[in-house]
């Protein structure tokens, strides 16, 4: 959210979630007790569902922000084979401007699997962005 309202100078994207993430559809599928995970950070303390969750969720919204393309410069990563945010949360950058979007295949959730290969890759993103 601050790389697309340009509250930073540069900002990198590992993972992060979109309006995909947080859809109905989504959370009510969330393996291994990310539901549970979500609604403690939400500041929940019983179970509940996603459509509990709407109302929160609505707060993460990106949709405002991409709609505007003043957005600061974006890297943006994720694992090809991430099971907890969408491709299409990851797609929803491709094409804005001073963004960039990389999908690492044979790795999941934020590329975890993967980050002796990102991390190099992040830091010469940002090295280049402040020359």
């Amino acid at each position: 959210m601050t790389g697309l309202s340009s509250a930073v100078d540069a900002a990198v994207v590992l993972g992060g979630p979109g309006d995909g993430t947080f859809s109905s559809e989504n959370v009510e599928k969330l393996p291994y007790g990310m539901i549970d995970i979500l609604g403690n950070a939400f500041g929940y303390e019983e179970p509940s569902s996603a459509e509990v969750f709407r109302e929160s969720f609505a707060q993460l919204s990106r949709v405002p922000l991409l709609k505007t393309t003043s957005n600061a410069p974006v890297l943006v990563m994720n694992g090809a084979d991430d099971y907890f945010v969408p491709q299409s949360d990851t797609l929803v950058f491709k094409g804005r401007p001073n963004t960039e979007v990389h999908f690492l295949p044979g790795t999941g959730h934020c590329a975890m699997s993967k980050l002796s290969t990102v991390m190099p890759e992040m830091f010469a993103w940002l090295r280049a962005q402040f020359g």
